[in-house]
This record gives structure tokens, sequence and C-alpha cells, in this order.
């Protein structure tokens, strides 16, 4: 016969293994992350998230991607969603997301000017998204020297007040900033003109090619001030000085000139540490983005 001593600690027993399945059982349940380091700027995109956002995503974690680089979220919404409501969606998809491009133009020296409450916001954003780079997706327009200096100096601004809130602020550059005005190579001025600790640069390979830059000397000149990298490909075969026709050299990643194994040599050594596709292509969108996450898996950066 049983004594109480024995009921209550086999009753104890009991109830620890179940409180053991049902957290088992609850992890199992719970979103599991994909794994590796691969994410997808969402603009690859843009033809398909309006006409189904949700399905739209679920394709994309099918493939493998690990996390997303948000666009179009000026307003505190993405594509109808909330923040809020924006990262419960990705988590539920295993992905995370690290980042958004956004952007504004040069604003007044006075950064408690009701104009900056708009860098104030899109960190609040992040935070709710638990991403922690800003991205400024586009130059406010440069003719001069002096322009250039303007830019930079603002950029260390927006820098400034990012930080305050934890989030990190750098520039994507297109293509038409690998030229120069007065002899100045406009990307390479905004580097050696803003503080690293304030401004990072998300390099487009892709871009970078069109616009006559060697991806591995910039790496290489400005090791840490590119820690993330935007993967796209150029084929300079079909290389166009006209806008509409350059467009169509943008192809998928290996079959252009961006040259991703040397590039991936200096990963770690210049400081690498997000990696984003980003797909200019606007037919088979999901073939592309597919073939583009097959080629980077090959690299062992992508797998740390």
């Amino acid at each position: 016969m049983m004594n109480r001593r024995q009921f209550i600690s086999r009753s104890a027993a009991a109830l620890a293994l179940c409180s053991i399945a049902g957290q088992q059982a609850f992890a199992e349940m719970a979103p599991k992350p994909n794994k590796g380091r691969i994410g997808l700027q969402m603009y690859s995109l843009r033809n398909e998230l309006p006409k189904d956002l949700e399905g739209s995503l679920k394709k994309v974690s099918a493939m493998g991607y690990a996390s997303a680089e948000l666009f179009k979220m000026n307003d505190g919404m993405f594509f109808g969603k909330t923040m809020k409501e924006t990262k419960a969606m990705f988590t539920d998809l295993g992905m995370s997301i690290t980042s958004a491009h956004t952007g504004s133009k040069i604003l007044s020296e006075d950064t408690n000017a009701p104009e900056w409450d708009f860098w104030k916001k899109m960190a609040g954003y992040l935070n709710e998204l638990d991403a922690k780079w800003a991205v400024q997706a586009a130059n406010p327009g440069a003719k001069s020297i002096d322009d250039l200096k303007r830019i930079a100096e603002h950029y260390n601004r927006v820098g400034e007040v990012c930080q305050k809130s934890g989030i990190k602020f750098g520039y994507h550059n297109h293509n038409e900033e690998l030229g120069k005005i007065e002899n100045e190579v406009i990307l390479e001025f905004l580097i050696k003109n803003t503080d690293p600790k304030l401004v990072f640069f998300q390099l487009d390979m892709g871009h970078a090619v069109r616009g006559g830059a060697d991806c591995v000397r910039l790496l290489r000149t400005y090791p840490k001030r590119f820690p993330m990298w935007h993967a796209s490909d150029y084929d300079l075969s079909k290389h166009s000085t006209e806008k509409e026709l350059a467009k169509k050299a943008y192809t998928w990643l290996g079959k252009g000139n961006v040259p991703y194994p040397a590039l991936f040599d200096l990963a770690n050594s210049t400081g690498l540490e997000v990696l984003t596709i980003e797909q200019e292509t606007e037919i088979d969108t999901f073939a592309a983005i597919q073939s583009d996450f097959n080629y980077l898996k090959q690299f062992k950066w992508t797998k740390a």
C-alpha cells in the first residue's frame, strides 16, 4: 500500500513529466527559424507582394531565406500590416527582419526640429521589428563637392539620431554613385567624409559593376565600412548607356560580372555582417530568387 510520502513523490514526478512533455509540445509548435545567413530585400518581390503578400512570403521562407529587408514602410505600415503584425508574420515563417530601406532629403542642422521626427519614428518602427539597420536607399542628389559635403554632414546627423535609439544608419549605392564629381568618386567621397561610428555602407554589387567599380578593390580599400552587402549581378556584355536597356542587363547571381568567389574570400576580413539578395529582374521572379539563393549557398560564410 502506498504511503503519503510515496504518493506525493510519485505525483510530483508525474507532474514533472507532464511539464516536460508540455514544453516539448510547445517547442514543436513554436516557429523554427530558418538556418543560414541569406536574406532577401522585399523589393525583389515588388510586383508580387501587392497581389499576395502572405503567399509570396511563404514561398520565400520555403526556399530557405533566413531574413528579410523591408521597403515601403515610411508610414509605419508594410503592405497594410502594422509593424507588430509584420514582425509576427515573418516570425511565424521562421524569418527575422534585419533592416529596411528608407530615406529623407537633407534636413536642417537642428536635429530637434520637427522634420527630424521622420528618423525618430523610423528608428521606433525598426525597434518594433527587432531590426537594427536603417538604410538610406537613394542619394538626395549632388552636382558639386559642396553638395556632397552637405550630404555627408546630413548622414552623420542621421546616424547620430538613429544611434540614440539603438539603430545603425547606412547608405545603399546605385550605379550613379560610382561616377565622379570634380574628379571625386561620389561613393568614395561619402565614405571618406562620414564618421565610421555613425554611418555604414551597403554595397550593392550589381549596381557597382554597372557603374564601373571594382568591388574587390572597394572592400580592400575601405575595410569594415561595408558590413552589409546587396547581392545582385550585372552582365556587362549587355551593358548600355541607355537607362532602360541597362536595366535589362541585371541578371541572376553567378551569371553576370560580379566576382562573388573573390568577394567571399574577403567577407570575414572586411567585416560582412548582413547578406541580402536584391533581384532587379522582373521575369520569373521566384525562379530567380531561388536560383540566387542556391548560388550563394556554396559559400562558407552563408552557413555560419
